[in-house]
C-alpha cells in the first residue's frame, strides 16, 4: 500500500538539543564541495572530509588505516588506548579474519529469534511502568530492554547487569576530564569479560559467549583468549549502551515530533524507513568517526590528501550532503536514495547493526500499539542528557499517556 501525502515534513532541528557539538576544533571550514581542516582530541590535525562519496570512498579504502590510530601519542578522538585486538584497530587482512568470524551470528537473519523475547520484555516492562507511579519511556522501559536483550544474546547472568553496566556507559562516554577513572573501569570491565572467557564465571544459558569459546578453536588461526574478549567487548558495549543510545534519541524525536508518532502508529509499512531516516540523522555521541591514517596519496573529489596525512571522514555531515539526500534536515521515509551511512562502510562497518534495526523496529512497534497517544511531559530539563564522545543521549524520558 502506498500511503505517501502531501504534507510538510517534520525536521531534525525541531527535535531539542538533537545534534551535538562537535568534538573538534575548526582550522578551516570543510564544505561538501572541499575539505576542510580540524584538530582532533589528541592534538593532532587532520583533513575533515564532509562530501558523501569521499567519505563513502576513504571507509572502504583499505590503504586508510586505522591501527595508528592506536599508538602511544597516535592521532585519536578518544582519550586513552584501547586493546589492539578490538575491531576497531584492526587492518586488513587482521580484521578480515575476525569480521568473517562473528558476521553470521550479527546477521540479521541469525538475530530473527529474538524479535519474539523482545516484544514480550518490553510488553512487561510497559505494564510495570503504567501500574508504578514513574513514567519515564527509558528508564523504566528502553534502559531495561536494552540489556535484557543483549544479555540474553551473550548469555550473561542478568545479576551481572549491576555491575557491568556502569563500567560500559563510562568507557563509552570516554570523559577526557577523567582518564584515570576511565582506564581503570576499562580494566574491570576487560578482566569481567575475560573471567567469561577463562571459565571463571558461569552463565545462565548458551549464548554467544560460550559460541565465541567454542568455535573459536576453529578459526584459523584459532582466536586466542584475548581476541574473544575483544570481541564481546564490542558485543556488549555495541549490543548494548550504542544500541540503548539510538534507540533512545530515535524515540525521543519520535515522540517530539506528534505527526510523525501518529505516522508510527497509523501506517506499520512505514516504520523501517522512519527509522532508517532517524538513523541516518542521528549521532551516536559527540564524534561520528574514528581516524584514518593514509599509507599512500588519496584522491577525493577536492584534491589528494598526502600520505601519512590523518583523515577524519565524517559520517555525520556526509549523511547530510544535500547532493545525495534533498532537503537534508527533514526527516523524509519517502526517500528513494542511497543507503546512509550511519554504520560506516567496508571494512569497518558496524558488526551490530542488524542487531539495532531488529531491536529498535520491535520496540517501536509495541510502543506504538499500546502507547500511541504518548507525549513527552512538558519542561526541557527534565529530561537529563549523558554527554560523551561515543555515547550522547537522553537518560530520562519522562511521558504523558492520553487516554483515547
Amino acid at each position: 500500500m502506498n500511503v505517501k501525502v502531501n504534507k510538510k515534513l517534520a525536521r531534525i532541528d525541531d527535535v531539542h538539543n538533537y545534534d551535538p557539538e562537535p568534538a573538534y576544533k575548526v582550522i578551516k571550514q570543510a564544505t561538501y564541495k572541499s575539505h576542510g581542516k580540524i584538530e582532533i582530541l589528541s592534538g593532532h590535525e587532520a583533513y575533515h572530509v564532509i562530501n558523501f562519496s569521499d567519505v563513502k570512498r576513504i571507509l572502504g579504502d583499505n590503504r586508510c588505516i586505522r591501527g595508528p590510530s592506536n599508538d602511544m601519542g597516535g592521532p585519536s578522538i578518544l582519550p586513552t588506548l584501547t586493546p589492539k585486538d578490538l575491531l576497531l584497530n584492526l587492518d586488513f587482512p587482521e580484521h578480515t579474519r575476525l569480521k568473517r568470524f562473528v558476521s553470521k551470528d550479527y546477521s540479521r537473519k541469525s538475530l530473527q529469534w529474538l524479535v519474539s523475547y523482545i516484544n514480550t520484555i518490553t510488553n512487561d516492562f510497559i505494564d510495570h511502568m503504567l501500574d508504578g507511579s514513574e513514567r519515564d519511556l527509558f528508564t523504566e522501559v528502553l534502559d531495561n530492554v536494552s540489556i535484557y536483550t543483549n544479555c540474553k544474546l551473550l548469555g550473561i547472568n542478568l545479576e551481572d547487569r549491576h555491575y557491568f553496566r556502569s563500567l560500559a556507559k563510562t568507557v563509552q562516554i570516554s570523559d577526557k576530564n577523567d582518564v584515570e577513572n576511565l582506564t581503570y573501569q576499562f580494566e574491570k570491565l576487560y578482566k569481567y569479560l575475560m573471567e567469561h572467557v577463562n571459565g571463571d564465571r558461569t552463565r545462565e544459558q548458551y549464548g554467544l559467549i560460550d559460541k565465541f569459546i567454542e568455535t573459536g578453536k576453529e578459526v584459523s588461526p584459532p582466536l586466542n583468549n584475548g581476541e574473544i574478549v575483544s570481541l564481546l567487548l564490542g558485543s556488549l558495549l555495541g549490543g548494548d549502551q550504542n544500541t540503548l543510545t539510538v534507540m533512545t534519541k530515535i524515540i525521543y524525536a519520535a515522540i517530539s515530533i506528534p505527526e510523525v508518532w501518529s505516522d508510527l502508529s497509523s501506517f506499520p509499512e512505514l516504520r523501517d524507513k522512519y527509522i532508517e531516516e532517524f538513523l541516518r540523522l542521528t549521532n551516536l555521541g559527540n564524534t561520528s568517526t574514528f581516524p584514518r591514517i593514509a599509507n599512500h596519496d588519496i584522491s577525493i573529489s577536492s584534491g589528494v590528501i598526502s600520505k601519512g596525512s590523518v583523515i577524519y571522514a565524517d559520517v555525520f555531515m556526509a549523511n547530510r550532503d544535500p547532493s545525495v539526500f534533498v532537503n537534508p534536515l527533514e526527516i523524509n521515509p519517502y526517500r528513494d536514495s542511497v543507503r546512509h551511512l550511519q554504520f560506516g562502510y567496508g571494512m569497518h562497518n558496524c558488526m551490530g547493526q542488524e542487531l539495532a534495526r531488529i531491536e529498535i523496529r520491535a520496540v517501536i512497534d509495541v510502543l506504538v500499539t499500546r502507547l500511541p497517544q504518548v507525549r513527552l511531559k512538558e519542561g526541557k530539563e527534565l529530561i537529563r542528557w549523558s554527554e560523551g564522545i561515543i555515547l550522547r543521549r537522553p537518560d530520562s524520558l519522562p511521558i504523558t499517556v492520553i487516554e483515547e
